[in-house]
């Protein structure tokens, strides 16, 4: 079940037996009643959880939370803090997704929409921040204006513009917004690590997220990511901030909203045959 590094550090390389806590995932046949100690129902209390936040209740030091992948999204997020979440360097503790998605996306809501001029729509959300806005599933464009000028006479159809804390989106056919599909990103982050040591993430898919996709902060170390996929978030796919430091192996970062990997307060990511859109935004 760990995913391919797990396995290389603590069997071949070290020869330790892995002897930490198993916590299965199960979105379709889970239950949070359950234990979670074994990835089929036993009993009346054992079996699979079936959410992200009941996994991460469960879990302690060193333990494996297995991600089955059933191929619809968890939505939900992460949230790993301090030596409870943490693990050692031969004996890390795991998030093995298996490929598969965590999801910060949500359908907006019916009667959402308000239209301010012909063919220009309004919604409102009540989380403020960056947004991602969806169509059958789909990103939209979005138009981000120089010099914080007025936009929405700029605004193309088609595309959306964030414009004193709502979305505006310019009708691009017949059919109002009300009328289609829309989704939008409600989740801050998907995996957020803080102040915690030698933990890995192997084979997993971060996408929608206002925010980030993971944020390593608070003085994080020995993270790694193994095959980890970070797309269309909100602000970036991956952030180490906090000087904390993370490793990341293979996996794509890509067509995140304003940076793909971002780098900031005296912290340190060092990618390692991963595919990322554009290069690292390093800041103070």
């Amino acid at each position: 079940m760990l995913g391919r590094l797990v396995t290389l550090i603590a069997v071949v390389v070290f020869n330790i037996p892995v002897v930490a806590g198993e916590i299965y995932v199960d979105s379709s046949m889970g239950r949070d009643s359950y234990d979670g100690a074994s990835v089929e129902s036993r009993g009346a209390n054992s079996g699979p959880v079936a959410t992200l936040g009941r996994a991460v209740q469960l879990a302690q030091f060193s333990d494996v939370i297995v991600l089955r992948n059933t191929g619809i999204p968890y939505y939900g997020s992460i949230s790993l803090t301090g030596e409870r979440h943490s693990g050692t360097r031969y004996h890390p503790f795991v998030i093995e997704g298996n490929g598969a998605t965590i999801s910060g996306l949500r359908a907006v809501p019916p009667g959402s929409w308000q239209q301010v001029r012909p063919k220009l729509w309004k919604l409102t959300l009540t989380r403020k921040g960056y947004y991602r806005l969806l169509r059958n599933g789909r990103p939209l464009p979005e138009y981000v204006p120089e010099n914080g000028l007025e936009p929405l006479s700029n605004l193309k159809p088609g595309h959306w513009v964030a414009w004193r804390g709502s979305l505006y989106f310019r009708q691009d056919g017949d059919n109002s917004p009300e009328d289609q599909a829309f989704a939008f990103a409600a989740d801050q982050t998907g995996i957020s690590l803080h102040q915690v040591s030698n933990v890995v993430i192997s084979n997993v898919v971060l996408q929608h997220f206002r925010f980030d996709g993971l944020h390593a902060q608070g003085l994080c170390d020995g993270i790694i990511l193994d095959n980890v996929t970070a797309i269309e978030n909100g602000r970036a796919g991956v952030v180490s901030s906090g000087a904390s430091r993370i490793e990341l192996f293979g996996g794509k970062i890509a067509a995140n909203g304003r940076h793909q990997l971002l780098v900031i307060n005296h912290s340190f990511a060092i990618p390692n045959d991963c595919d990322i859109e554009e290069p690292a935004t390093v800041g103070k």
